[in-house]
């Protein structure tokens, strides 16, 4: 009995051991296996690192061949092949990348786009379908397939996906805005409906894209819906406007534009002359384009607002001369809107105290262009003198409803030529001359 026992148990235990040694050879396998696969992968992938750096598809070829059945070799390889125009053959690859690996948005996007080039637009929809499905928020599936229902003509679709891409990535937004001025061949009240702005920041950048189209009274249109700026991405997209329709001589609808965010200055100018803040009074913004003050940096000239003016409680611009500067730089200046084939006069106060140089300060009239000086006040006396009236009477031709009013030197017989001492100015008034 005692030796039955015995034998069942030397069985048992003999069995034991076979199990443990079948367990072990199957653990091994499986770690051989998983080393044999991570190594086959990692030498495949370092494949594709070189694929992707070097411009043949002999390292992509390699990656695929050593590991088949990983994605992102084949995803590579085709790649690969599109940056050589083998489009056929990429269109296989990025095939069996999907197979392989079907939930990744970006290589339906890169099949759609390719096949799109091959003329397959339904096989293109299809896959761009596919990848605006996997990533719905992202922008670059919507904008590849707005651009290819854009140029089958379905307007209302593509833009739909035009305006979420954007919305996705706003660095978008030029594009789209130039597709939208093609579809709606000239026409603002189509364009707008495509575009379907819904923000200030949209309006005040459709008024900066309409000025760069020479659609002057449509940037008015546009900055009047957006009203005042609320940030400065507003500022920026409504200096571009403004600055396109002063290069391009469009002095009234610039003035239309820039008067509905200045409404402060505009108040005041309106009351009399034609220029704006002839006092001083105001604040004089920087970075401003338009028909306000406009301050210039000059070398070796400081200039400050100062709180004495010629009467109790007027301000002056303070000008502090310090060496050498241009004689034809204007530190300051105002575009100033006036009515064609009309007489004016400008009236300003001057102050000076130790000027000191061969060519003194005056200030000069050009007309809209800055081509023909209009009128000048001829040299602001040097020395030291009191408040002292200036007049200067000029005539607006038919050629232009604007004036550039400025402060700059007379030239110099002698070069260097430099200037020391202080200017002040005041009181600028335009009134038109009775005929």
């Amino acid at each position: 009995m005692t030796e039955l026992i015995e034998s069942k148990e030397k069985r048992r235990f003999g069995w034991v051991v076979i199990l443990r040694f079948v367990v072990a050879i199957i653990v091994w396998f499986f770690c051989y296996q998983l080393i044999v696969g991570s190594a086959r992968t990692g030498l495949s992938r370092l494949f594709t690192m070189v694929a992707i750096v070097q411009p043949t598809v002999e390292p992509a070829d390699l990656a695929v061949k050593i590991s088949p059945a990983d994605p992102e070799a084949h995803y590579t390889r085709g790649l690969t092949l599109i940056n050589l125009q083998r489009l056929p053959e990429a269109v296989v690859e990025l095939r069996q990348a999907i197979q392989l690996r079907p939930h990744h948005y970006y290589q339906w996007l890169d099949l759609g786009v390719t096949l799109d080039r091959l003329g397959d637009q339904a096989g293109a929809a299809a896959a761009l379908q596919k990848s605006v499905e996997l990533a719905p928020s992202f922008a670059q599936p919507r904008w590849q397939r707005g651009n290819l229902l854009f140029r089958q003509g379905t307007y209302e679709e593509a833009f739909q996906d035009l305006r979420l891409a954007v919305k996705s990535n706003p660095s978008l937004s030029e594009g789209m805005l130039e597709l939208a001025w093609v579809a709606a061949d000239n026409d603002v009240n189509r364009f707008e409906a495509l575009v379907k702005p819904e923000t200030s920041l949209k309006r005040f950048e459709l008024a900066a894209f309409l000025a760069r189209q020479e659609q002057s009274a449509e940037v008015v249109n546009q900055i009047r819906i957006a009203g005042q700026p609320q940030g400065e991405a507003d500022l920026n997209f409504l200096r571009q406007a403004i600055t396109k329709l002063l290069a391009d001589q469009k002095f009234a609808d610039a003035y239309a534009a820039w008067s509905l965010t200045h409404p402060t200055l505009v108040g005041e100018g309106s009351k009399g002359s034609g220029i704006l803040n002839g006092d001083f009074a105001n604040p004089i913004p920087q970075n401003d384009p338009g028909f306000g003050w406009q301050l210039a940096v000059v070398p070796n000239i400081a200039m400050s607002i100062d709180t004495g003016g010629p009467q109790p409680g007027a301000r002056s611009i303070q000008l502090e001369y310090k060496g050498e500067s241009a004689s034809g730089s204007q530190p300051i200046r105002q575009l100033v809107l006036l009515e064609k084939d009309t007489r004016y006069s400008l009236s300003f106060m001057a102050k000076t105290d130790n000027l000191v140089t061969g060519g003194p300060p005056e200030v000069v009239i050009f007309d809209g262009a800055e081509t023909r000086l209009l009128g000048q006040s001829g040299p602001i006396s040097a020395g030291t003198t009191g408040w002292t009236p200036h007049n200067i009477d000029f005539y607006v031709d038919e050629t232009t409803s604007a004036v550039h009013i400025g402060l700059q030197r007379v030239a110099c017989s002698q070069n260097p030529c430099p200037a020391f001492g202080r200017l002040w100015l005041s009181n600028f008034v335009v009134t038109k001359k009775r005929s």
